[in-house]
């Protein structure tokens, strides 16, 4: 699904009115002059209404920043419709996770900044508060838990590999993919599961939004963090280009200009960053995939 930004409305509303919103997605605003277009796909960790609303002001602040270039705000199904999209180089720029980003690297695309801080990057186990796991975590031998996907790096491979080095066997756990990382943590809200896996932004974040909700839920253990999601850039986009998005994103939390309210998950703090800040990423990988076996929509990095 692919969303437009900022720049073209009256031009297309009149063409699109009688269709229903939902189908045809958010149109290009205005009657824009003419100017190169750059598509920014999104990892999936939530739906493709939430990420847009969530990275629209995103696109319209590189918009600001970089006069005479629109930027397009484009979401997946999924996590699998993400990674073919990523694979076929379907985005100039695009947010993956770690894990992803390490893949993207195939694909023709470079680090050029990356969300922060880092201490966000790790998984946790959220349960309810009255559910009967005690404190040790080979208390989930032989529970069922949940977990966002089988390919999501904070809020399921971290949380495996912990369970992995804490002795826990975790092939034979009972485990269930839900598809979002709020539905997990909903999961472990409402009991369905013994235990859920999530991250500690997006715990922060449900938190903030459902007090009520929190009180009736407790947080098990943490991961150790790894470096948080990329941005990368397409190997031909413009390198000064890429720079300015770069310097443009490492500056958004701290432009005086910018009212930091409307970013409502956290998601506005980044730093420059290149490949060699996700090498933590490319170890855990590969320990991963020696100890427990990666999925196989992940490919384990390439010797260096």
């Amino acid at each position: 699904m692919r969303f437009y930004t900022f720049g073209g409305l009256i031009a297309v509303f009149s063409a699109f009115l009688a269709l229903p919103v939902a189908a045809q997605g958010y149109k290009p605003s205005g009657a824009a002059a003419k100017s190169e277009t750059f598509v920014f796909g999104i990892h999936p960790y939530s739906n493709p209404q939430d990420l847009y609303e969530a990275y629209a002001p995103i696109a319209k602040y590189l918009e600001a920043k970089l006069p005479g270039y629109r930027f397009e705000i484009e979401a997946s199904r999924d996590y699998a419709d993400y990674e073919a999209k990523l694979a076929a180089r379907s985005f100039h720029f695009s947010l993956p996770n770690p894990a992803q980003a390490v893949a993207s690297f195939e694909h023709g695309y470079r680090v050029i900044a990356k969300m922060t801080p880092d201490d966000d990057f790790r998984g946790l186990f959220v349960t309810r508060e009255d559910a009967d796991i005690p404190a040790s975590p080979k208390a989930l031998a032989g529970k069922t838990v949940c977990f966002t996907s089988p390919t999501a790096l904070a809020g399921t491979l971290q949380p495996l590999m912990w369970l992995h080095d804490q002795g826990v066997d975790v092939k034979n756990l009972k485990i269930r993919y839900v598809g979002s990382q709020f539905s997990s943590i909903l999961n472990a809200w409402t009991g369905e599961f013994d235990a859920c896996g999530s991250t500690a932004r997006f715990f922060r974040n449900w938190s903030r939004a459902n007090p009520e909700k929190t009180k009736n839920v407790r947080e098990l253990w943490r991961t150790p963090p790894l470096p948080h999601n990329a941005v990368v850039a397409r190997n031909d986009v413009p390198h000064d280009v890429a720079e300015r998005v770069a310097r443009a994103l490492a500056g958004l939390s701290k432009d005086p200009a910018v009212d930091q309210a409307q970013f409502k998950i956290d998601q506005q703090h980044f730093e420059l960053a290149d490949n060699k800040a996700y090498k933590p990423v490319i170890d855990f990988l590969r320990r991963y995939d020696a100890a427990i076996g990666l999925p196989s929509q992940i490919k384990p990095p390439k010797a260096e």
